[in-house]
């Protein structure tokens, strides 16, 4: 009696019904997988570019600290100045060179001389 309980069951478990049932979960649970799988390589490459871009971040921060830290000193101060303005510290001779319109400017120069000390006579 015992055998026919075993074939009944095997019966039961190979019948078309069961495969069929048995497919489908097969078929679902692979394709919930490989979803899971998708969103994690996803989510990988996004944590790779977070971390490129951190990593960026980080490295402009401690370029910025140091040209503020360079700025705060007294050599800084001065060098800003002396890029934005046109100063020179006391026994300093200040050279601008303009390319070829030097000679223009040396011309206003000596027309403005020659002004200066006509105008002195008069």
């Amino acid at each position: 009696m015992q055998f026919g309980k075993q074939n009944k069951f095997k019966k039961a478990l190979y019948s078309k019904v069961t495969i069929l049932v048995l497919l489908v979960l097969i078929v679902l649970l692979g394709r919930s997988v490989w979803e899971r799988l998708r969103i994690e390589r996803d989510m990988a490459g996004r944590a790779a570019q977070t971390e490129a871009a951190l990593s960026e971040l980080t490295q402009r921060k401690d370029d910025l600290q140091e040209r503020v830290e360079y700025l705060e000193g007294e050599r800084g101060i001065e060098e800003e100045i002396r890029k934005n303005f046109d100063v020179a510290k006391e026994g300093e001779q200040v050279i601008i060179l303009m390319g070829e319109g030097v000679q223009e400017a040396e011309v206003e120069v000596g027309v403005q001389e020659t002004a200066l000390w006509y105008q002195f006579w008069r």
